[in-house]
């Protein structure tokens, strides 16, 4: 196809192709020396988006003298605004063919009724002016046909050289997109993106300012409401947990902000790119996209488009999102430890199959020398990501601090002293965040069974302020157990096993003056068990879960149900051999 300025071509007489009432026929000048048969030639036309229209012309050379027709095949999609007119402001219908995109006909109608469709062309030129909205491709290949009126065949039809094009200038834009794995997914395509995943799916936008396209640009993407509902998610649901990231020299990242708009689609609007009046140019913008672990799996359709100065679109490409909860990413499922005979620690996570629950992968060793404490308490859940600290208390009644690293691989840092004298109790436990300032507090009983607060100061050199007193009769309790949020009111809870195996639940206040509920009733039986922890989430859904172990080494998994009054599904065996273990935490 050519791309050069367009050019009207002189013909031997004045026009007069039987244009029927759609088109009117302008004169044209005389031609040179005419071909030997009849011949077509299709211009060019050099057009803005949203601009005053150009010029299109259609020359026919020796036409046949039976009755004929033009017809213009235009080869690309996204011609629904093509707007056509002859010389007089008539509009020329732009009909879609099937094998093609799109046709333009001419002097069809038997203006000279004798039934056969056209009538006898004469040799010129035809102007037809072209203009363009938003859709449309840039550039629109144009060939042209003479077809017999009386059978609807090709008379003759344009060449490589003879055939023409509509050329419009306007930024033009695509996307590639590469999978946090690193894989790259065409223009179009699914993407997948795993919720939880903090390694990033990032796409490279491509726009190209052509021409006199606007001087400045701006990308936006939009999630339409109906595609937002079809995948059944809210507005609301995916700006909390669809996260953008964007950069346009592809190293500093700039989060990006989703909006809300009346219709209830999400827009994230980059900032404008002011392009150089006097040249052609490209940017590329990169976008990093994760979201978060609880999103439910699904598909989300979108656009991508460039948006001008005027607020008008000038091109788009279509994104496909599909969010999957293949895995449980390491910071949303629980790890679970064991000191064995010798001192040494091991740790277990939960696996990353959320539908395994229950299941532990393979131990690695975190350390020997743990045999030193004789107790050891999380205060809140650890994670398979290394996050969690814990306390410990040694034989001297000395205790220590361990924060969690974040690290799977050596979860705890380096001991800090906290101090001494806390043989006084007969119980320490995590409690969680009890008072929600973000970090996890503890709680101790001493000999006369009283139950003291501990609340965590957030600093490692003096991490717990002077204790408060929550109340007598604790004694009454063979174990007492941080429960992690059984009810899901963003207060952590406690259960506690009484001298006959009943089980009662304590729901959480969020008061450090009376941080407990009245305490309501599990159920009986759990006397089988010689260690019970709670050992947070272990499937990603967001209630902690129990592990329990019995006299024999039978490890019993108890799925966290959400529900108070039944906090925990029936009982799963996990495993055995875990009486090898002094100590579960």
């Amino acid at each position: 196809m050519k791309h050069v300025s367009h050019r009207r071509v002189a013909a031997a007489a004045a026009v007069a192709l039987a244009a029927g009432t759609a088109v009117s026929l302008p004169p044209v000048a005389a031609a040179d020396a005419p071909p030997s048969g009849p011949a077509i030639a299709v211009g060019d036309a050099h057009i803005a988006m949203y601009g005053e229209p150009g010029d299109l012309d259609v020359t026919v050379t020796a036409p046949p003298a039976a009755d004929a027709y033009i017809r213009l095949d235009l080869q690309d999609s996204g011609l629904d605004q093509l707007r056509v007119t002859d010389d007089t402001g008539n509009p020329v219908p732009v009909v879609r063919r099937p094998g093609l995109a799109a046709t333009v006909t001419i002097g069809d109608t038997d203006s000279d009724h004798n039934g056969i469709p056209g009538a006898p062309l004469q040799a010129g030129t035809v102007h037809l002016h072209v203009s363009a909205g938003y859709p449309i491709a840039e550039a629109i290949p144009v060939t042209g046909s003479i077809i017999a009126g009386s059978d609807g065949k090709v008379v003759a039809h344009s060449t490589i050289a003879t055939n023409g094009g509509i050329f419009i200038a306007q930024p033009h834009l695509s996307a590639s997109w590469t999978s946090a794995s690193g894989t790259q997914v065409p223009w179009g395509a699914a993407v997948p993106i795993a919720t939880g995943d903090t390694r990033a799916t990032t796409a490279t936008v491509r726009t190209r300012r052509v021409g006199t396209a606007p001087a400045a640009s701006s990308t936006r993407w939009t999630l339409p409401a109906d595609a937002i509902t079809a995948a059944k998610y809210t507005a609301r649901q995916l700006a909390a947990g669809l996260h953008v990231a964007y950069a346009t020299d592809g190293t500093a990242f700039r989060t990006a902000s989703w909006s809300i708009t009346d219709d209830g689609s999400l827009t994230l609007q980059l900032p404008a790119h002011q392009w150089d009046a006097t040249a052609d140019g490209e940017l590329l913008e990169r976008l990093e996209v994760t979201s978060d672990w609880g999103l439910p799996a699904g598909t989300l359709d979108g656009r991508l488009e460039t948006i001008g100065a005027d607020g008008r679109p000038y091109d788009s490409a279509a994104t496909r999102l599909t969010l999957t909860a293949d895995t449980v990413p390491a910071g949303h499922r629980a790890a679970f430890y064991g000191r064995d005979s010798a001192g040494t620690l091991w740790q277990y996570q939960a696996t990353p199959d959320p539908a395994a629950p229950g299941k532990l992968g393979p131990r690695t060793r975190v350390g020997p020398g743990w045999n030193t404490y004789t107790t050891i308490a999380p205060l809140g859940s650890l994670t398979a990501a290394g996050t969690g600290d814990l306390v410990a208390r040694d034989h001297d009644g000395v205790l220590w601090y361990y924060r969690g690293t974040g690290k799977s691989g050596g979860p705890f840092s380096a001991r800090t002293r906290v101090g001494s004298g806390w043989n006084t109790y007969t119980t320490i436990v995590g409690a969680g965040d009890v008072n929600g300032d973000g970090h996890p507090d503890l709680i101790a009983r001493d000999h006369n069974g009283t139950l003291w607060y501990y609340r965590s100061t957030g600093d490692a050199k003096a991490p717990f302020a002077r204790r408060t007193l929550v109340g007598p009769g604790w004694n009454t309790y063979t174990t007492i157990v941080g429960a992690g949020d059984v009810n899901g009111d963003g207060h952590p809870d406690l259960i506690a096993r009484d001298h006959n195996g009943t089980l009662w639940y304590y729901g959480g206040t969020g008061r450090t003056t009376d941080p407990y509920t009245r305490r309501t009733q599990v159920g009986p039986g759990w006397n089988t068990y010689s260690r019970i922890v709670g050992v947070g989430d272990m499937t990603g859904d967001g209630h902690p879960d129990l592990l329990a172990a019995d006299s024999a080494g039978k490890l019993w998994y108890y799925r966290g149900t959400g529900d108070p009054k039944a906090p925990y599904a029936r009982r799963v065996q996990v495993g055995t051999g875990w009486n090898m273990y002094s100590v579960l935490l």
